[in-house]
């Protein structure tokens, strides 16, 4: 099967206040708020993005990814490691089946989860360039605020085993690689970012990382925003408001993203993007050695070590 996007993805937090305080400082929006969990939605017509559950110790419970069709979702079940369809219990309905990954990762493919009505947002900016000019008598003054968060782009797992999870990856969601990283020769692969082929004639660069890591574990969550400016300003906003910063504003090489990362009150961390590359499904892999100039164009300096580090050096 093949899936078409992410969906969401779901994190056990000891204090669901302060997530969401941080989660509205980052640009999101409440869906639902219960005892139990406080669910977030993006800007764009989508389902709920982010869902934090009350629990006693912080964790991942599981990424969704989208079906393009019940037919997939029921093709899905058919794997051995697969559950059952089964209904979802939350607010949108749909249905899901679970399984995990080689290294454990859990993993909810989904179908038919109501979406929201998209919000208003402001206009991506105008840009003067040097030699083409776009914007006449009018003045650039976005309002400092939160970077309203569009959608959920992707996620990023360590892994002790690339090749088995980036197979499984490919077997099971129908993933294909945008560009793989190799140490010395391109049969040593260490790590890769995979595209989604279930959707549309474009889609993102990576809607799946995987890096090599000591255990098996998330890196980070990716969230679109609009523009530059959103990325500055949100930056900004959540400086003030005295979150904690992981790394950024930058622009990456591999996906072309500027961006710019935080640590969440649960050590997780979540990224604002923004100018990625999209490329057709199925378009084959660029191999890339590994090196730190690699990991960023322009930014704060910081080596792939401490990037990979940085997913377990909770504030």
């Amino acid at each position: 099967m093949a899936v078409s996007d992410i969906a969401y993805v779901v994190c056990d937090h000891v204090d669901l206040e302060v997530a969401e305080h941080f989660y509205t400082d980052f640009g999101l929006n409440v869906a639902y708020s219960t005892e139990q969990e406080v669910a977030f939605r993006p800007a764009l017509k989508r389902g709920y993005c982010y869902v934090a559950r009350k629990a006693d110790q912080n964790g991942l419970v599981a990424i969704g990814m989208r079906a393009p069709s019940k037919a997939e979702l029921e093709r899905v079940a058919q794997f051995p490691e697969a559950s059952g369809i089964e209904p979802i219990e939350r607010p949108g309905g749909g249905w899901r089946v679970r399984l995990a990954s080689p290294d454990g990762i859990p993993f909810e493919v989904t179908f038919g989860i109501e979406d929201y009505a998209e919000l208003p947002v402001r206009d991506a900016l105008r840009l003067n360039h040097g030699r083409e000019k776009r914007r006449f008598g009018e003045w650039q003054r976005p309002e400092l605020a939160p970077a309203s968060v569009l959608r959920l782009g992707h996620v990023a797992l360590l892994t002790k085993d690339f090749k088995t999870n980036a197979e499984w990856l490919q077997t099971r969601l129908g993933l294909k690689p945008s560009d793989l990283l190799f140490d010395g020769t391109r049969d040593n692969q260490l790590g890769g970012f995979f595209h989604c082929t279930g959707g549309e004639e474009w889609t993102d660069h990576h809607t799946v990382a995987l890096f090599p890591g000591d255990a098996p574990r998330v890196h980070h969550y990716s969230f679109e925003i609009e523009d530059l400016d959103a990325q500055f300003l949100g930056n900004k906003w959540l400086s003030e408001r005295g979150w904690n910063h992981t790394w950024g504003v930058g622009r990456h090489i591999l996906g072309s993203q500027i961006f710019d990362y935080w640590y969440d009150p649960a050590g997780n961390i979540s990224e604002h993007f923004t100018d990625g590359d999209l490329v057709r499904p199925g378009t084959p892999p660029g191999f890339h050695q590994v090196s730190d100039d690699a990991l960023a164009l322009w930014g704060p300096p910081l080596g792939v070590a401490d990037f990979i580090k940085a997913a377990v050096q909770h504030p």
